[in-house]
């Protein structure tokens, strides 16, 4: 038998055994919490879909010579990863609009021509914009031209018809929907009657306030957006939500507008600008952010035969393709996607030695001529606004030629950089996008 003093050594030793083995846990549970307080947290990824709207490979090609010559990759190009997408939308059409070839992006469905965000069942199905929203990311849509129009539609405003464009707003902001909302065309947000803050500078009427819900510009400061309408206004914002309606197609207006010029418009804001202010506000949240950009005046120079427009454009997309990758030198955790939800005018690079046909464009007539000028001549004289291109840093010239003014079937290039970027290496559905944005917004590989 132990004695007393045995008994009591040896709960002693127990206890401090136990003791030991507990302080012991406690060291290494907080070890492990110190640890993980002391590493830099995992950034949020964040997501940036960037669109050159009717831009195929020919355009791409185009802007590529005209800018950048024949050794130096222009910025959308020089990205890593390249594959190519299809555009054909649901229903029995061949050729997609960019309501349908946007929504493949946005919701991963094919849908009907038309529709911006819906699937061909009408049903309301969530966008990348919403994923994103429901992780407390910033969400942003910018464009060169209408904020309603059908590519920022298809991930903000889902409606069955794409030319519902105040309706489109005014789902943009509701309950704060869209946090960081610019681009041009205040026409929708104004009712009737009421001017807004950019001057008319069409005397046709074009720019005439036509919205049908009101004053959803005044609705959207009452929820706490902050209004951007100019340059400086634009400079001023802090955010978390602003809107910046500016002047719409600046780069194309003085084609329609005698006397107009870009560079003494106050309401012109470049696009890169808006770009960056939009990132030096969301950079701010922890969560990260999802955006969708565009230059729809690419599509329009197509529509137009313009291909100095298109190459006029292009500088654009370059531009802001260089402005996120400056971003992501100090923010690496962005996924950046440059497509085109379809070709516009099935463009072709030709020798100048060839003919021009006489296909007809969607052609305005500039205010100094009484005629259109962007289409062929009658013995097939190459258009002013087709040619001759001098490729940068060459002798060489080219001129471009059209199929048609409307939209093509052809596949279009996708290059990428950032998680997850290396998945739209190859051929895939233009719904492919959505997969893969999705997986990268919720950190998924």
């Amino acid at each position: 038998m132990m004695s007393v003093v045995q008994r009591i050594s040896t709960r002693k030793a127990v206890v401090a055994t136990a003791a030991a083995a507990l302080v012991l846990a406690l060291v290494m549970f907080i070890a492990r919490g110190d640890s993980s307080k002391a590493e830099a947290p995992t950034p949020a990824t964040s997501v940036i879909i960037l669109s050159g709207d009717g831009m195929g490979i020919q355009q791409r090609t185009a802007i590529q010579y005209a800018l950048y010559g024949l050794n130096e990759r222009q910025p959308m190009d020089a990205l890593p990863y390249t594959g190519f997408l299809d555009t054909i939308p649901a229903g029995p059409i061949a050729v997609t609009d960019s309501a349908a070839g946007a929504t493949a992006w946005a919701i991963g469905q094919k849908t009907i021509n038309g529709y911006t965000g819906l699937p061909p069942s009408k049903e309301r199905v969530p966008t990348l914009l919403d994923i994103a929203k429901a992780q407390g990311k910033t969400t942003a849509l910018i464009n060169d031209h209408d904020v309603t129009n059908a590519t920022l539609a298809s991930f903000g405003g889902p409606v069955i018809e794409r030319d519902w464009k105040s309706v489109i707003a005014d789902k943009e902001i509701y309950n704060n929907k869209v946090d960081i909302l610019m681009g041009g065309n205040e026409a929708y947000w104004y009712p009737p009657g009421n001017d807004g803050m950019i001057p008319n500078t069409n005397k046709d009427g074009e720019d005439d306030s036509e919205g049908t819900k009101g004053n959803l510009v005044e609705k959207a400061i009452s929820q706490g957006y902050q209004y951007a309408y100019d340059k400086e206004t634009v400079a001023g914002l802090t955010g978390p939500r602003v809107l910046a309606l500016v002047q719409d197609s600046a780069k194309r207006r003085w084609i329609e507008t005698k006397g107009y010029k870009l560079g003494k418009d106050p309401h012109y804001v470049p696009v890169v600008d808006m770009v960056n202010k939009a990132l030096d506000i969301a950079d701010n949240n922890p969560n990260g952010f999802f955006m969708a950009m565009e230059s729809d005046d690419l599509d329009s120079a197509g529509h137009e035969h313009d291909v100095r427009n298109v190459i006029e454009s292009g500088k654009t997309v370059n531009q802001i393709v260089a402005a996120v990758q400056e971003y992501r030198k100090t923010n690496p955790n962005v996924l950046l996607i440059v497509t085109a939800d379809h070709e516009t005018g099935g463009m072709t690079i030709e020798p100048m030695g060839e003919t021009n046909t006489n296909s007809d464009g969607d052609d305005p007539i500039p205010y100094w001529s009484k005629k259109p000028l962007n289409n062929a001549g009658p013995k097939g004289e190459v258009p002013i606004r087709s040619g001759p291109v001098t490729i940068k840093g060459t002798n060489r010239k080219f001129k471009v030629d059209w199929t048609t003014g409307e939209h093509t079937g052809g596949m279009v290039p996708v290059t990428a950089v950032g998680p997850n970027a290396d998945e739209l290496v190859g051929v895939h559905h233009n719904t492919w996008v959505f997969d893969v944005a999705k997986r990268a917004l919720l950190g998924q590989e």
